[in-house]
């Protein structure tokens, strides 16, 4: 049976207006350098958010959480058990408005696993959101914010490992609905000429690249269909299966329609309001305006194939033939990255070893076969045990890069689900050149207690394969330039177990998994969407020599901090108090 709660889209704003309000009320402290939250002598009355709501066209929804058919006093057994099935999946999470798919900033407030007499409270999620339409209707949320000082966030799909697009006492600009798809043909200036698509700020990487391939074209998206592109895919870099040969999905932009936190409508190009294009190609999502929609040159779609291979201590023969046959394959690989485009994605236990996809565009299945020769036979001649009866190989190919990725990759990260901790580090071709032992190690200390594995994925944004320059300079982490393989680390987890646990693990991420990998890898970095929200020195880690540039961008743009998130350009301005306010330091 369908999932038959409350539509949320739909919701009457009075609906849970009683609940947040009829909190007792108390001046904030700080209240001129805090932002109001409910129960605050000046969080706006029922009347201003019914007037906000008559502005957007009925478009204001309040937050009513997934997860209270689980609690009391709306408790529904069958409902719940519903919930509990889908519980942080991308399918449930992206189609709700304040829904996010990070454990750590849903805050326990209201999950499908905790007690049911535990009260179903707001707590860290948005207290309303604004299903954007239009350029309209983030000018209007934009001013209610500044007029009323509450906390303005963005919300596109919901995959944000720092809960940027979350925040007690918000309003969110929800831009899902965003939806336009335009194949322009002709892109004709002076920094490029050729075909391109616009698309709405809601548009996900799975109807991205099926609206490219139905004209013959590949997009650049990431490898998980339901990822917002012109969100902070997009605008915090953008790595994808064809990072290879077109490099990341900021190298593509041609141009940004955005909303300025000041309420200006702008259009970004490398030649108009450069300054904001700059860093809205690459320099962090939610940051320096609310995007509208984004304009992208394509390129011709055609063969292209795809290989999956896998082994595991026991097919090896134990722990350290397991972790010798690493090595060499991870060596192996990377002259299919450096010099054919091929991009690779891993995932990793103390025991399994698995590329659940290796894409190479151009290629058919036997250019594939022939690619991968000289890696099997690196293998067998380490390992004897690793005989093709031993290794799991299949190699498949498809005539559009879209239908590739939905036949043998989309049900594989379409499942993924978050846990409460994750981490990231990049591995530069340096320091894989100069250390690959150390690294091994690192990684095999990382995984040996089980209670974090590993995703890799290998790649070389300048590969000698690759086949287009950038449109213009961005502000994509510089750090990309030297990558091989970034790493995202995240622990273990089971909603059935205690939330006391999650502690300890980001605990351990953070005092022995990160300095071990950092160690290793100095100075690497680590891709700012795929790490940990309390990253040290996460200015040089995620932004390098950027940083500078973009915070006099974001203090142009967004004066007075408007938009704020963990990590983001200028966020080391802010803290949030003990009662959740977001306070200027």
């Amino acid at each position: 049976m369908a999932l038959s709660l409350v539509n949320i889209g739909l919701v009457v704003v009075g609906l849970i207006v009683g609940r947040v309000a009829a909190a007792v009320a108390s001046p904030a402290p700080h209240q001129s350098t805090c932002r109001n939250i409910p129960g605050d002598a000046r969080w706006p009355k029922s009347a201003e958010w019914d007037r906000l709501n008559a502005t957007v066209d009925g478009r204001l929804i309040a937050t009513v959480p997934i997860a209270q058919v689980c609690h009391d006093p709306t408790f529904s057994p069958e409902e719940c058990a519903q919930v509990e099935g889908q519980w942080n999946a991308a399918i449930v999470m992206t189609t709700r408005p304040a829904e996010i798919m990070t454990p750590w900033f849903q805050n326990q407030s209201c999950v499908a696993f905790s007690d049911r007499s535990t009260p179903c409270d707001l707590g860290n999620y948005a207290s309303y959101s604004i299903r954007v339409s239009n350029a309209d209707d983030v000018v209007a949320g934009i001013g209610f914010a500044r007029k009323n000082n509450i906390r303005l966030v963005v919300k596109n799909t919901g995959h944000d490992f720092f809960g940027k697009s979350t925040g007690k006492g918000a309003l969110s600009l929800w831009t899902r609905n965003l939806q336009h798809k335009e194949l322009v043909q002709h892109y004709n200036t002076s920094y490029y000429r050729g075909p391109a698509i616009k698309i709405g700020a809601g548009v996900n990487g799975k109807e991205a690249a099926e609206f490219a391939a139905q004209y013959g074209y590949r997009f650049v998206v990431g490898s998980c269909p339901t990822v917002g592109v012109a969100g902070g895919y997009t605008q915090g870099g953008g790595h994808s299966f064809l990072s290879g040969l077109y490099g990341l999905g900021a190298d593509n932009v041609l141009e940004w329609e955005v909303v300025t936190p000041t309420g200006e409508r702008l259009v970004a190009t490398p030649t108009k309001n450069s300054n904001l294009y700059w860093a809205l190609s690459g320099g962090g999502g939610g940051t320096y305006g609310v995007v509208i929609s984004m304009t992208s040159r394509v390129f011709s779609d055609g063969q292209i194939a795809l290989a999956s291979l896998s082994f595991n201590t026991t097919t090896v023969g134990g722990d350290d033939p397991f972790w010798a046959s690493v090595g060499v394959l991870l060596s192996q690989l990377q002259p299919l990255v450096d010099d054919h485009g091929a991009v690779a994605q891993v995932s990793m236990t103390h025991s399994i070893f698995s590329i659940f996809g290796l894409m190479v565009p151009g290629a058919d299945t036997h250019d594939l076969a022939n690619l991968l020769a000289p890696l099997l036979t690196a293998l067998s001649q380490t390992n004897s045990a690793l005989t093709s009866s031993a290794i799991s190989l299949v190699i498949t190919h498809n005539s559009t890069y879209a239908g590739l990725v939905a036949a043998n990759v989309e049900a594989v990260t379409e499942a993924i689900t978050l846990p409460p901790v994750i981490g990231g580090r990049f591995i530069s071709r340096s320091n894989w050149a100069n250390n690959a032992t150390a690294i091994l190690a690192a990684l095999r200390s990382t995984m040996a207690n089980e209670r974090f594995v590993v995703a890799l994925t290998a790649l070389n944004t300048q590969s000698a394969a690759r086949l287009a320059k950038p449109i213009a300079p961005n502000a994509a982490p510089p750090a990309f330039a030297s990558v091989y393989l970034s790493l995202i680390v995240t622990s273990m987890w089971d909603w059935h177990r205690s939330w006391a646990d999650a502690a300890p693990l980001q605990a351990e991420y953070l005092e022995v998994v990160r300095p071990t990998l950092e160690a290793v890898t100095p100075g690497a970095g680590a891709y700012g969407n795929e790490a940990n929200w309390q990253q040290p020195r996460w200015q040089d880690v995620f932004y390098g020599s950027t940083y500078e540039r973009l915070k006099g961008i974001k203090a142009r743009y967004d004066p007075e901090g408007l938009l704020y998130g963990l990590t983001a350009v200028g966020s080391e301005k802010w803290a949030a108090d003990g009662q959740g306010r977001l306070c200027r330091k």
